[in-house]
């Protein structure tokens, strides 16, 4: 799989940034700032420093997703308004790991403000390039987004190849009213295999188990 060059990923970055400020000041939301991280030079394609989105034109008040020594989420930073919880907006802020090849890893929080800073509602979230999240509007269950995933799982036992058919590992999290977070309320494995980026152009996993996750949240 090719992988754009950090440069045009930074300048598609500032342009993300630029039309949701635009965004938001047309809703009434907060303007936000996305600031994407610095890339390798030599390399071109492994993060350096993770991106940030920030409250204000400055670097004051801004939200950052974790790294560890594996991994920098600083690429392709986007922010997605989904809601409002408690009067404060909710955004869905996503930000990729690149190690130059075939595969990435994206990191995802769903943020509020708090204080007059983020705070991230969501435990730990990452997905590689073979994924699929969904953010679904069922009131039945929750007044807010409830957010579904699915990851393949690679079984090497199987001799499957990276972006072969895969059986998928699926999540969905819920707002807690008590914690005031959202929690993991599905979790399980799917039982047939779905196709993989040799087969599709997009992974579509959640609606066939849409039925079985529902079932699970209910």
């Amino acid at each position: 799989m090719s992988i754009v060059p950090g440069s045009w990923k930074m300048r598609l970055s500032c342009v993300t940034a630029i039309l949701l400020a635009g965004a938001c000041a047309t809703m009434g939301w907060p303007q936000f700032r996305i600031v994407p991280g610095k890339i390798d030079e030599t390399m071109g394609c492994i993060p350096k420093t993770p991106a940030r989105i920030c409250l204000d034109a400055g670097m004051a008040h801004c939200y950052a997703p974790a790294s560890d020594k594996d991994y920098t989420f600083g690429m392709e930073p986007k922010a997605t308004p989904v809601g409002k919880l408690g009067g404060q907006p909710l955004v869905l802020f996503s930000a990729m790991f690149s190690g130059c090849g075939s595969g990435t890893l994206t990191d995802y929080s769903l943020l509020t403000i708090r204080a007059g800073e983020f705070a991230n509602l969501l435990p730990k979230v990452r997905l590689t390039n073979q994924s699929e999240y969904r953010l679904w509007a069922l009131p039945q269950i929750s007044n807010l987004p409830i957010l579904a995933t699915a990851d393949f799982i690679w079984d090497f036992k199987a001799d499957e190849t990276h972006f072969a058919a895969h059986r998928y590992h699926v999540e969905a999290f819920v707002f807690d009213t008590k914690s005031g977070r959202y929690v993991q309320r599905v979790c399980f494995d799917t039982a047939k295999k779905y196709p993989g980026l040799d087969e599709v152009d997009q992974i579509r996993v959640l609606e066939a188990e849409r039925a079985v996750i529902l079932a699970k949240l209910r």
